[in-house]
């Protein structure tokens, strides 16, 4: 892992394509305004080896890092669910992230290895790293944009934290190109793709972490970044 910066964002996802399509203008934000952002992708995606380095030059234009859990798309779920809470823990402790951002229960889509990372991910926040603040993706017109993703409409009744992604939704179409085993919808130059990107990606407040002196923790640029919450 690279040198440990003052903040740090740990991103447990599943599969390859994953960051781009839901997150990638929060996560190309982040890391531009100098954050660490650190990706754990579980599974290698169908096509493997391909899947992977799609992923690496995506992770290039975001901004981020990337590592593999290793494992293979659809097995989440057989896993045993003591050892993978226990690899997830383990990569928790060693980042001691502020932030950890992760799928919501219905792992947006309801595809099974989305929903293990997000549960194995809070049971790892609830049993090792209480200090730690948890969000959830929530289904969105940002998520849309994935191959059989929830309709953002579906959740519009709960209150949402909004990142507004305007300065970086070019970043956020080219790590989307990078992935074309996954034939993405945005196929011309990203310069005239930017317009059929939502401006914002939503996301849940699941677990408000503290400080050990008991204030809250969050990132000093959250202060000053253009957000807001929708509440029903």
């Amino acid at each position: 892992m690279n040198e440990i910066k003052p903040n740090r964002m740990l991103v447990i996802l599943a599969h390859p394509d994953d960051e781009s399509f839901a997150v990638g203008g929060t996560l190309a934000k982040y890391a531009h305004q100098g954050v660490q952002v650190i990706l754990l992708c579980a599974a290698r995606g169908e096509a493997g080896e391909i899947r992977e380095q799609e992923l690496l030059q995506a992770a290039k234009h975001l901004g981020i890092e990337v590592y593999f859990l290793g494992y293979h798309d659809g097995e989440l779920s057989k896993i045993d669910p003591a050892k993978l809470l226990e690899y997830v823990g383990s990569w928790i402790d060693l980042v001691q992230p502020q932030v950890i951002l992760t799928f919501g229960p219905d792992g947006v889509s309801g595809h099974p290895d989305h929903v293990t990372i997000s549960r194995t991910v809070t049971q790892a926040v609830d049993q090792f790293y209480p200090i730690g603040w948890l969000l959830y993706i929530a289904p969105s017109e940002a998520t849309v944009l994935g191959c059989g993703v929830s309709s953002y409409k579906a959740n519009m009744d709960k209150p949402l934290f909004a990142v507004d992604i305007s300065d970086y939704k070019i970043e956020k179409v080219r790590a989307i190109q990078c992935h074309a085993s996954q034939h993405p919808a945005l196929k011309g130059k990203p310069e005239e793709e930017v317009d059929k990107v939502p401006c914002h990606e939503y996301f849940t407040i699941a677990r408000s972490g503290k400080n050990p002196d008991g204030s809250a923790d969050w990132f000093e640029i959250v202060k000053d970044s253009a957000q807001y919450h929708i509440k029903s």
